[in-house]
């Protein structure tokens, strides 16, 4: 149980399940069918740089095996989510935008070049969410997201000297930036391992095998939201994670 080793809980979330893509779906349609307006987005790749990305996040897997994912970001609706990829993507707005970029799903359709994709809720209510996501773009104080991701670079590029970050507790940007959104609202969405070891793969195991983890993490908020009394509002509630995948690419590869 790599990751999942170290949580209390002895059994996966069964709120976050398996949904198989009808024939000829792609990953547009499917998320469309199954629901795209809010919630975590991880998605794994099959390009050169998304299968060392994937097999760096081993190093933290109990079992060494390649994560499934690549790429965490936050879905926002009308079919776009915004995250911090490593790539693809104006340069010269990273400093300006410390790296956050708006993406379009559109883009992510093709499951032959993305084959993993899952949807992971982590709050019934996160109601400042757009706010928190327009503070750390303009704000790297909160997280310099965009020191972040010429280390990264280096890894995937093979430069001479450039070791896998995550080694050396510089997690991934995309989910650096997820992680650190949903802290701002109090959520803890990687319970299971170091923030500045953040990586797609952390969530996944976290919305897996956290289950009582987030039970007990409800309860605290039910308990507050009622003791501050009836008709007052909570802009953040917890919830145990929710939500879907379909894997269809269990060992890295890369497909070009």
């Amino acid at each position: 149980m790599p990751l999942g080793s170290r949580s209390p809980s002895s059994q996966p979330n069964d709120k976050f399940r398996k949904e198989p893509a009808k024939d000829g779906e792609g990953n547009r349609k499917w998320l469309a069918r199954l629901g795209d307006g809010d919630g975590v987005l991880l998605i794994g790749g099959t390009s050169l740089a998304d299968f060392r990305l994937r097999v760096a996040q081993s190093a933290l897997r109990d079992d060494m095996f390649p994560s499934y994912w690549s790429l965490a970001g936050i879905l926002v609706g009308g079919g776009k989510f915004v995250s911090v990829p490593l790539g693809g993507h104006d340069i010269s707005a990273v400093p300006k935008n410390n790296g956050v970029c708006e993406l379009m799903l559109d883009d992510y359709d093709d499951p032959t070049r993305f084959p993993n994709i899952a949807v992971i809720r982590f709050a019934e209510v996160h109601e400042n969410v757009s706010r928190d996501i327009d503070r750390l773009r303009r704000d790297r104080g909160i997280i310099d997201l965009a020191a972040m991701i010429p280390p990264w670079l280096a890894f995937i590029w093979g430069i001479k000297g450039a070791s896998n970050p995550l080694l050396e507790g510089k997690g991934l940007p995309s989910s650096a930036f997820v992680e650190t959104v949903f802290a701002m609202a109090g959520f803890e969405v990687t319970p299971g391992l170091s923030s500045a070891s953040s990586c797609p793969e952390a969530m996944w195991q976290s919305a897996k095998w956290w289950t009582d983890f987030y039970k007990d993490t409800t309860a605290r908020t039910t308990a507050s939201v009622a003791k501050a009394g009836k008709g007052k509002s909570n802009p953040a509630v917890a919830m145990v994670p929710q939500g879907f995948f379909r894997i269809g690419q269990v060992s890295a590869a890369i497909i070009e």
